[in-house]
């Protein structure tokens, strides 16, 4: 867990981490330097459980690196990511455990619920789309397994870290896994997923602002990612095809439009698989790729 100003909602979390049915649990809780009454609370909680494992940044990291310190201290066969504000029910752990299987990452569905905790009416899965991904070059065009409902076996660390501070760290590790054994989807609530002022990302239940000022700027985090994700991929047809079309997006010549809509033509069900559109639907928006890089 990374913490930070957390004071309202961390006491609830924490109860409800410690109350896991799973018998084998490590709790590892950083707080990124925190100015209200976090660390207090933290210490209280590992004062009366041993189980809680507390550490405290010096400074400010952001909650990339925050998570990315305390992903690496983990000792666990497994690793599972906890949001401060979020409640988790009893068995979220065990029923991530008993699912995941061969698979390298599993993750659940969440209830969206309010400040005082009451459930919203909507759950993650009527907002986004979540499937299994068996493919890394389903990340091209956007994916969804969230951290905050995912359970991955610690062998993808090799291939998810380091951090980089352009893309979420679970993006990375979602990413990590398709490159492994695959991404499985359980179809169950087993979260409490806040929505509130101060969520650092949440379920964007409104329209959030953009993250850029202008087409180049939006074309340069595109590039980035395609950028990172070929060169994260390991050797391999799948590789290749994530290099090309990354080299695709690099000009805005005929021959670079031409090849984006070639390679995402041949490719479309995997790569446009997050986007859940119908067969005609993926075919057009192909053709979309030559006027615009997505």
């Amino acid at each position: 867990m990374a913490c930070y100003q957390g004071e309202k909602f961390l006491a609830i979390q924490l109860e409800s981490l410690l109350a896991q049915d799973y018998s084998h649990l490590e709790i590892i809780c950083v707080d990124d330097a925190s100015s209200d009454a976090t660390w207090p609370i933290l210490q209280a909680f590992a004062h009366k459980d041993k189980r809680l494992q507390i550490i405290q940044n010096e400074s400010n990291l952001g909650y990339r690196k925050t998570f990315e310190k305390g992903i690496n201290l983990a000792k666990g066969e497994f690793i599972a990511l906890s949001d401060q504000d979020d409640y988790w029910i009893p068995s979220k752990i065990s029923r991530l455990a008993d699912s995941i299987k061969d698979a390298s990452l599993v993750y659940a569905d969440s209830d969206l619920v309010d400040d005082a905790g009451q459930f919203i009416g909507q759950k993650m899965s009527d907002i986004k789309r979540q499937i299994a991904y068996s493919s890394p070059m389903m990340y091209t065009f956007g994916a969804w397994a969230p951290g905050h409902s995912m359970l991955f076996k610690r062998d993808l660390l090799e291939f998810a870290l380091p951090i980089v501070d352009f893309v979420t760290h679970d993006y990375l590790i979602g990413f990590a896994a398709t490159c492994a054994n695959g991404i499985a989807y359980l179809p169950e609530s087993l979260v409490h997923y806040r929505q509130h002022a101060s969520n650092t990302i949440g379920a964007n239940l409104k329209k959030a602002p953009k993250p850029y000022k202008s087409r180049e700027e939006k074309n340069s985090r595109i590039l980035a990612r395609l950028n990172l994700l070929q060169s994260r991929c390991p050797a391999g047809p799948e590789q290749q095809v994530l290099r090309d079309f990354y080299l695709a997006c690099q000009g805005n010549g005929i021959t670079h439009r031409i090849n984006r809509v070639r390679i995402v033509l041949k490719h479309r069900d995997d790569m446009l698989a997050y986007k859940g559109k119908s067969a005609f639907g993926k075919f057009a928006y192909c053709f979309k790729l030559f006027f615009a890089l997505y």
